[in-house]
């Protein structure tokens, strides 16, 4: 399902919950229609509460917690942003292994990414200086 804003003879804008099955397109609900920019929005709102109702999806965040957390993932940056998974699993394998007795620290960058991004060299220069901050 989804809304659609429909514009009429009149020059108003209908604002319709629209569903499509079995190729065809059919009017669930008629939400009204509006003229103005403010109406459409007012009438956008309620398609948009109407249509969550008729999906039975619930929200994972109120709208609150959605802002706060729309502003802390806005204020980082991908400088700040570590990766560690392939760190914690292919580490693991890597020390098993016994390449740990090899103490540089580039090979063991080297060997993990290679084999979490497999890829050409220059791609596992860049991964490396993107997500871990090596550059070599």
């Amino acid at each position: 399902m989804f809304i659609r804003q429909k514009r009429n003879k009149s020059g108003s804008i209908s604002i319709q919950i629209i569903s499509k099955s079995e190729g065809r397109y059919k009017v669930v609900q008629s939400i009204g229609s509006g003229k103005s920019e403010q109406e459409l929005s007012v009438l956008m709102l309620k398609a948009r509460s109407a249509l969550k109702q008729l999906e039975g999806n619930l929200e994972l965040f109120t709208d609150e917690e959605e802002s706060n957390y729309e502003h802390i993932l806005s204020s980082i940056s991908n400088n700040q942003i570590q990766v560690i998974g392939p760190e914690l699993i292919y580490g693991r394998l890597f020390d098993k292994i016994g390449y740990n007795r090899i103490e540089a620290k580039l090979f063991r960058h080297l060997v993990i990414t290679r084999l979490y991004n497999p890829g050409s060299k220059l791609k596992t220069i860049d991964y490396l200086s993107n997500y871990l901050g090596e550059n070599h």
